[in-house]
């Protein structure tokens, strides 16, 4: 009798390589899961229609985009500076961030924020949202002043709602409702 040569794996092999494959299947699931992604996404491609209009009532998108036609072309200044503050709030308490904040750089930001809040408010004649940046100096202030988690989270919360009202901020699907410029919506 020959003895069979070649890729003869035998129990072991077969085991060990079901296991890796379940692990793999597994992970990759609660990973897309917990993160709320989908292989779009994590290919880096950008979805034309936006994973903010999948999961938002189509009442909420229509105010939403009333918002944007009015209050954010009427103020395109105080969208910029939105923008950017939430680019920064992305970036430094994004993903688990929130947990573990450098104080020195967010209070340095936050009396950045109040100041230039104050500054904008003289400009601003939509009620809602002199009412939102008011809001924004006086979390500013206290972020400023205070090592509150809080705090932060709510600026970070209040400059995602408005970045998604005043400049087509689609990046997710959430709206906190944290905001009087976007009050009505859900």
């Amino acid at each position: 009798m020959r003895k069979r040569k070649g890729l003869s794996m035998g129990w072991f092999g077969w085991t060990l390589t079901s296991v890796v494959a379940v692990t793999l299947i597994g992970s990759s699931l609660f990973f897309f899961n917990i993160l709320d992604l989908n292989s779009f996404s994590a290919a880096g491609g950008n979805d034309d229609k936006g994973t903010e209009k999948d999961d938002i009532s189509q009442e909420t998108v229509e105010k939403v985009e009333e918002v944007r036609d009015t209050v954010g072309k009427e103020n395109e200044d105080i969208g910029a500076f939105i923008s950017e503050s939430h680019d920064f709030y992305n970036e430094t308490t994004g993903y688990g961030g929130i947990s573990s904040l450098d104080w020195e750089r967010q209070q340095e930001k936050a009396t950045k924020i109040a100041e230039t809040a104050e500054e904008k408010l003289a400009s601003v004649e939509d009620e809602a949202l002199k009412k939102d940046l008011e809001h924004i100096q006086e979390l500013a202030k206290a972020a400023a002043n205070e090592k509150e988690t809080g705090h932060v989270r709510e600026l970070h919360r209040m400059f995602h709602d408005l970045d998604v009202a005043l400049n087509d901020y689609n990046a997710y699907d959430k709206i906190w409702n944290v905001t009087e410029t976007l009050q009505t919506t859900n």
